[in-house]
């Protein structure tokens, strides 16, 4: 049986949670806020899930991830993959950086260059022992479809594609979700995500879903106070959530949420197993 849970915030969802969520947020060009998008996802998911979400900076040159949590890491994405912690979960847990709001966080690598020393294969490595410690994994990529975000997109049960509302860009992710489509790798559960809207640009919803082939889920309305949480280091969806940012976002959480199925936190099935050796 699954459990409704609703927060101050106004977001429920069904935590049913045995089988852990790779939620995945990619676009295939940069600038449409999509590590916005991808932290606001991980901090709703653990208001509802409180410590079963871990968020992870996948963008291998110049992930965003620890500014927009005004985080100061001791361990970054390249340590998480080192030979060591790769043999024991228990160890890898060490190198997360814990959120004071009930969440972990890997950061991204402190230069392109240690980034580029990860590849796509360690990389999905990692997800897959992550997936055996928390409930929620969230994912941000790289833009375009590198080795990285290709990784990171095979490995996601929930794809969360962005882009915002003009041609380019919206022609650009149809083609990326065309590319992905011809290689067999999208997910079951996809969410298309129109970011930054704003009224009287001369294009509409229904005019983004006839360019996209298909339909888009969720709208968020460029925000003048996204963009000074974004400058705090806080997310909007804590700073103030009850703006029209935040509970579009929180819409977002909620249908990640729905999608866990039945079991036990995994976190309870790692103690367990841990109790048991």
């Amino acid at each position: 049986m699954s459990t409704v849970l609703i927060n101050e915030s106004g977001v429920s969802g069904s935590l049913a949670s045995g089988s852990p969520r790779v939620i995945t947020v990619f676009s295939p060009r940069g600038g449409v806020g999509k590590s916005t998008i991808a932290v606001n996802t991980a901090v709703g998911l653990a208001r509802l899930a409180p410590l079963e979400v871990v968020l992870v900076d996948a963008d291998m040159q110049f992930g965003d991830v620890a500014a927009l949590l005004d985080l100061t890491p001791a361990h970054t994405l390249p340590d998480m993959v080192a030979d060591a912690p790769a043999a024991d979960a228990l160890v890898l847990k060490t190198l997360l950086t814990a959120h004071p709001g009930g969440y972990y966080v890997v950061c991204g690598a402190a230069s392109p260059v240690d980034g580029d020393r990860v590849t796509g294969d360690e990389l999905a490595h990692l997800i897959d022992q992550l997936t055996d410690v928390f409930r929620f994994v969230v994912v941000d990529t790289s833009p375009g479809l590198g080795e990285h975000a290709l990784a990171m997109i095979e490995k996601a049960t929930d794809a969360v594609a962005v882009c915002v509302l003009s041609v380019p860009s919206l022609r650009a992710l149809r083609t990326e979700l065309g590319v992905l489509d011809g290689l067999g790798i999208t997910p079951a559960l996809g969410h298309v995500v129109l970011n930054l809207v704003e009224k009287k640009i001369g294009l509409s919803r229904a005019d983004a879903e006839a360019i996209l082939g298909r339909d888009v889920d969720i709208v968020i309305p460029r925000s003048r106070t996204v963009a000074l949480c974004t400058n705090r280091g806080v997310p909007v969806v804590d700073e103030s959530p009850r703006s029209s940012s935040a509970r579009a976002l929180n819409a977002l959480v909620e249908r990640c949420a729905r999608a866990v199925t039945a079991g036990p936190p995994r976190s309870a099935q790692m103690n367990t197993r841990k109790a048991g050796q």
